[in-house]
């Protein structure tokens, strides 16, 4: 399954919550403007019915007259969109604007708004309408009284509102959700700074988890702690109970070892082997235990070359009688634990020591996250079909040189601990070359 961000998470909900939000916001405002528009086109009918109204009499002769003509100049300009009419029997006045056409009687449906309606009037506009119905002094014919007026500019401003009112709220949106990935990435910048810290922990530049930390995130700052400390105290108990284990059992092992010599030939040789076999299963489990001890806590940063230069000048004085040059090229840093390092390094230049005849070469690489460690000599070698073998535990390609045959095998188990690689392979200059592929530190400590 793909793994959820909080980020995103945060993100989706206010957008969703903002994008709800906005748009019943936009219809309300648009809802209420649009009946605010409409109310306010049905108060202007209404004045103008008022004025009209007041403006009609009976004249002596018994037609209908208009005293006074309505102020709104575009009733004097032919469909200029708003109209008048009033009729009474077979008598119609109306304004200039309507020219020589009525203003229809078809209601093509009506306005919530007061009793309004709309009609269909000339070249096909739509028309807000409002009809009534009077009694004028001086004639029993009651007179009805229409105004129109054109709904263009009306929908034109609601149009032109509900335009810049979405505008406003996707603008608005969009500021809002800004806002909220600032605050989001501001209120995780912590967890960020955590994963930065843990990094610098892993690599080995910084001992703890430095910085002030927020209180919501201290407490997994201090259980961290906890643990490390924890881990360390294990790593520890585990090294003193390796070496209190090799003082218990070497001893009574060199006794048994001793006596095995008194005994009869057959049964001498019997012992002595299993004494043997089983010396050699207490070096391999030590050197697992202190390796496994330290690949659980690793995390340092190890410099290489100085652990290099120290072994090189320990195997000279142990081999003095076969003087062996030794090439040190590059500089790296091993992100572990120096006593594994040593370890592995040890056993792989001691071997070299032993076959070479001359010359021993080490280089060190970094490439990205990853050190490499080639160690080279000019001795006879080994065929491919034995490289394989050569790492088993207690393998032994030559029965006649010393050691228990763990060298190889402890290598390839303390760098399969911290996810590494090891390999033999032929070396340049014509022997066996061992290639170790480490994780690398950032820095050397």
């Amino acid at each position: 399954m793909k793994r959820a961000s909080i980020a995103r998470r945060l993100l989706g909900i206010a957008t969703l919550w903002i994008a709800g939000t906005l748009c019943t916001t936009g219809w309300l405002l648009d809802t209420l403007f649009g009946r605010h528009v409409d109310r306010t086109y049905i108060a202007e009918l209404d004045r103008d019915l008022t004025s009209l109204a007041a403006a009609l009499e009976w004249r002596t002769d018994g037609k209908l007259e208009l005293t006074r003509q309505p102020a709104d100049p575009r009733f004097e300009l032919p469909y200029a969109g708003a109209y008048w009419q009033a009729s009474s029997g077979s008598q119609t006045l109306r304004s200039r604007s309507l020219w020589d056409v009525d203003i229809p009687a078809a209601v093509a449906r009506r306005v919530g708004e007061g009793d309004a309606d709309i009609r269909v009037g000339p070249r096909g506009q739509s028309l807000l309408v409002k009809a009534r119905r009077l009694q004028l002094t001086g004639a029993d014919t009651p007179v009805d009284i229409t105004v129109a007026l054109d709904r263009t500019e009306l929908r034109q401003a609601k149009r032109s509102f509900r335009h810049l009112l979405w505008l406003s709220l996707g603008v608005l949106g969009l500021g809002i959700l800004g806002a909220v990935w600032a605050q989001i990435r501001f209120g995780l910048a912590p967890l960020s700074r955590l994963r930065a810290a843990v990094a610098r922990l892993h690599a080995g530049q910084e001992p703890t988890l430095q910085g002030a930390w927020p209180a919501e995130v201290q407490p997994l700052v201090d259980e961290i702690h906890l643990l490390l400390r924890r881990n360390h105290e294990a790593v520890e108990r585990s090294r003193r109970q390796a070496a209190d284990l090799a003082h218990a059992v070497k001893t009574p092992l060199a006794i048994l070892a001793n006596d095995a010599a008194t005994l009869p030939a057959p049964a001498s040789q019997r012992v002595s082997q299993q004494v043997d076999a089983m010396r050699q299963q207490v070096d391999r489990h030590l050197a697992r235990a202190r390796a496994a001890g330290a690949g659980g806590a690793a995390g340092g940063a190890v410099a290489v070359r100085p652990a290099v230069d120290e072994l090189v000048r320990a195997l000279s004085r142990l081999h003095a009688d076969k003087p062996i040059a030794v090439d040190i090229e590059g500089q790296a840093s091993f992100a572990g634990d120096r006593q594994d390092l040593v370890e592995m390094l040890g056993n792989l230049l001691d071997n070299a020591w032993q076959w070479a005849q001359t010359r021993i070469r080490v280089d060190m690489v970094t490439q990205a996250a990853e050190l490499e460690i080639r160690i080279d000599d000019d001795g006879p070698g080994m065929p491919a079909s034995a490289m394989t073998r050569a790492v088993q535990p207690y393998a032994r390609l030559d029965e006649s040189a010393e050691g228990s045959g763990l060298g190889l095998a402890i290598v390839r188990d303390v760098c399969a601990l911290y996810g590494g690689r090891f390999e033999l392979a032929t070396s340049p200059l014509g022997g066996l070359g061992v290639r170790v592929r480490l994780p690398a530190a950032v820095a050397a400590s």
